[in-house]
């Protein structure tokens, strides 16, 4: 299948989605990076430039690019942007909670604060809250739990990060959002290939291979894990490794059976 016919598709299922949930407003993050301008491009092509908002939420550890960046893929596209600096968010937890904060604490209250604006302004303006996240990500649990995973619906969320850049290139997502070293810019000089110590075509291999073994060849988890160490090497531990770490954050809450 060809980036164009899977980008089609995205926006096809899109639509339907919103139609099926009798919604015709949207609201998304938009970040400056390919994620969120992929998944507005899509959104806007599915129900309409004057039926989605873009939510700008920068704080201090977010690079001036992001905000421009963001600011003209909204006027590119036609939608609506707002800018909330949520840094003042901060400060009622900091000073009310009666515990201090480590850099945990801190760093993923950046994302569960955009989720409650987001959440805001959906309830407020009866919307659908349109998720960025990708397959690897998902896959990895490389995302805040009830922070950027908490939405209504995730249009790329069964597509590997190497396959948003092949559709962004076809679609004209602006080449400067796909050609930035991929952030969620929690921290200062944070990457995503920083933390997760791979490149994003070393993971998708891996995953993809892991995808492979598992629904054609119908092998076990421990088999599975053979295979791709074989192959992959060291390189598939860590992978294998922080997906068992993260299981938590794509698993049902456990509850308790009688």
């Amino acid at each position: 299948m060809t980036p164009k016919e899977k980008y089609k598709i995205l926006v096809k299922k899109t639509k339907e989605f919103f139609e099926r949930q009798k919604f015709n407003k949207a609201v998304i993050g938009l970040s400056g990076g390919l994620d969120s301008s992929l998944t507005a491009k899509i959104t806007v092509d599915a129900i309409g430039k004057e039926n989605v908002l873009g939510l700008i939420m920068p704080e201090k550890t977010n690079s001036p690019e992001s905000l421009e960046y963001a600011k003209e893929l909204a006027e590119q596209l036609g939608i609506k942007a707002v800018k909330i600096d949520i840094n003042d968010f901060f400060t009622p937890f900091y000073k009310l909670l009666p515990w201090d904060q480590n850099n945990a604490s801190k760093t993923n209250l950046k994302p569960r604060i955009r989720m409650t604006v987001l959440y805001n302004y959906a309830n407020r303006h009866n919307a659908i809250v349109v998720g960025t996240s990708n397959k690897t990500e998902i896959i990895l649990g490389y995302f805040t739990k009830h922070g950027d995973n908490a939405t209504d619906f995730i249009p790329i969320g069964n597509l590997f990060k190497t396959e948003l850049y092949e559709i962004a290139k076809e679609i004209g997502i602006p080449k400067k959002i796909i050609q930035r070293k991929p952030s969620a810019e929690l921290e200062e000089n944070q990457t995503d290939e920083k933390d997760l110590g791979l490149s994003y075509k070393e993971i998708d291999e891996i995953l993809a291979e892991r995808e492979k073994q598992s629904f054609k060849k119908n092998l076990s988890k421990t088999e599975i894990e053979k295979e791709l160490t074989e192959k992959f090497g060291e390189k598939a531990k860590s992978i294998l490794k922080r997906i068992e770490e993260n299981r938590h954050k794509i698993k049902p809450i456990e509850k308790i059976e009688f």
